[in-house]
């Protein structure tokens, strides 16, 4: 019976939340298109090539080629990590819940 109050809890906040970010996407939308409306054509300068010698930002923005990226490195240790601890919550659901469950029905 507990539960049934934090769901209604939940349920309302989620009632209330809707209409707010319905409003806030419709302003946002609104203007996005005056300002989609404005723009005839490109404003500015075309980017220069990444590559190109006369860059200046090829320096400034670490356009250089790096022999491995550093997301490959982070994906394998966050996979690690997220598998370690799926394991971890296994462990402890079948010390803490499943195990006491199976000795009080015995």
């Amino acid at each position: 019976m507990r539960r049934l109050p934090v769901f209604v809890v939940l349920l309302a906040m989620l009632m209330l939340a809707a209409p707010v970010t319905a409003v806030a996407d419709e302003g946002l939308a609104s203007e996005t298109a005056i300002l989609a409306a404005e723009a005839d054509g490109p404003v500015g300068p075309n980017p220069a090539e990444r590559t190109a010698e006369d860059n200046p930002a090829r320096e400034l923005a670490g356009y250089e080629d790096r022999e491995l990226p550093f997301h490959w490195g982070a994906a394998w240790i966050l996979a690690f990590a997220g598998l370690v601890g799926l394991v971890l919550l296994g462990g402890l659901y079948q010390l803490l819940v499943r195990g006491p469950a199976q000795k009080s029905n015995s």
